[in-house]
């Protein structure tokens, strides 16, 4: 157990500087979480999760923001630009965006992490 610990630790020194700027934030969101003896997350939550800690890891990182081309790309539009639905419905689901992407990756990996380290 200690040694995958200790492995998983080796493995993340590698990650990008993006997610040392975003794992603070998940790990408060994680944090509330535990408190609040959330077992599991609706999807509304983990969307209303990752739009805050978005909000606030672009406050600290302005230089994070960037312009994306396919946020809330409605349905006609990704027909035109030849994007499968199942994109677009992602898209429309999530409010779209890779950093926004990227955040609901590490919370949803933090969150399950925690769990699975419970047992």
């Amino acid at each position: 157990m200690f040694m995958q610990e200790d492995l998983n630790m080796a493995y993340q020194c590698v990650y990008p500087e993006v997610y040392y700027k975003v794992m603070p934030f998940v790990m408060m969101a994680c944090d509330e979480f535990d408190v609040s003896n959330h077992e599991m997350l609706s999807p509304a939550m983990v969307r209303e999760t990752t739009d805050r800690i978005y909000e606030d890891v672009c406050k600290i990182h302005p230089d994070l923001v960037r312009p994306d081309q396919y946020r809330g790309m409605s349905f006609e539009a990704a027909a035109a630009y030849s994007i499968s639905n199942t994109y677009a419905e992602a898209q429309q689901f999530n409010g779209g965006g890779f950093f926004n992407d990227l955040i609901t990756i590490i919370l949803l990996n933090e969150f399950f992490g925690r769990r699975r380290r419970r047992y």
